[in-house]
């Protein structure tokens, strides 16, 4: 957990209405720069289930939703804290996406197969209060999947030399709106808890943005990052981001 953080009034206004205010940010930012992990994800899941319903939190543009597109074996929807990008999403994807936060919805016991938060969970202000509605609302034997910044690779850009030579200053940890830190370890505990165990982790890309060169160091390190996560069953990571499936337990 980071401090200073704002209230839960603040943290509910920025998203609802400041976050994302606009068409280019959600095509850029959330669409064109995210767009090689997010279809990894999807095929990820599909590989590991063959259908069901599927809610997104924090959907953002629906790119994600898109890549379920016109396949009968899937029903899905996502939920929007932006209202803007919220109707947005509806209207590019053709799927329900409803504003607001995960616990406003109200979903029935039981509902989906899979729930996903992809590069958003460490938003969330309450993480057990959102981990009880998660765990009710899967299936038994349902999937919830995350996407979480990789911690040694934040701390690693964020601190001492490296973040001085790419940003000139020290960066903060605190981003405004980045309330909470987690490792595959800390979160994996966290979903236990909630009678969840951990069936995938795999590594995972930073958005691609910047010129050529910097897009041409990103695939080089996620492909460096990938080989030693891989040989080392993640016990050495250094990758940007990680994705880590759990099922609830029958």
């Amino acid at each position: 957990m980071v401090y200073p953080r704002p209230s839960h009034e603040q943290t509910k206004t920025h998203f609802e209405e400041e976050y994302i205010e606009d068409e280019d940010r959600l095509a850029v930012d959330f669409t064109a720069m995210r767009l090689h992990s997010l279809r990894r994800e999807a095929k990820w899941l599909k590989e590991l289930t063959h259908g069901g319903t599927l809610l997104d939190l924090g959907t953002a543009s629906g790119a994600f939703l898109m890549e379920f597109k016109g396949d009968k074996n899937w029903q899905v929807e996502g939920v929007e804290p932006s209202r803007y990008a919220a109707v947005a999403a509806a209207k590019q994807t053709g799927f329900p996406v409803h504003a607001g936060f995960l616990l406003d919805q109200n979903f029935a016991d039981e509902s989906f197969d899979v729930v996903t938060s992809l590069d958003a969970f460490m938003l969330h202000p309450d993480p057990r209060a959102d981990f009880t509605e998660l765990a009710r609302i899967l299936k038994p034997g349902g999937l919830l999947a995350f996407e979480i910044p990789g911690l040694r690779f934040r701390l690693l850009k964020n601190s001492g030399l490296l973040c001085r030579l790419i940003y000139g200053i020290p960066a903060k940890l605190n981003a405004g709106v980045h309330l909470y830190y987690y490792s595959r370890s800390t979160l994996g505990k966290l979903a236990s808890q909630f009678g969840l165990e951990e069936i995938a982790a795999k590594p995972e890309q930073s958005p691609l943005y910047g010129p050529w060169y910097a897009r041409v160091a990103n695939w080089i390190h996620y492909g460096f990052s990938s080989l030693l996560y891989r040989l080392t069953g993640g016990k050495l990571s250094i990758v940007a981001k990680e994705f880590i499936v759990y099922r609830k337990v029958a």
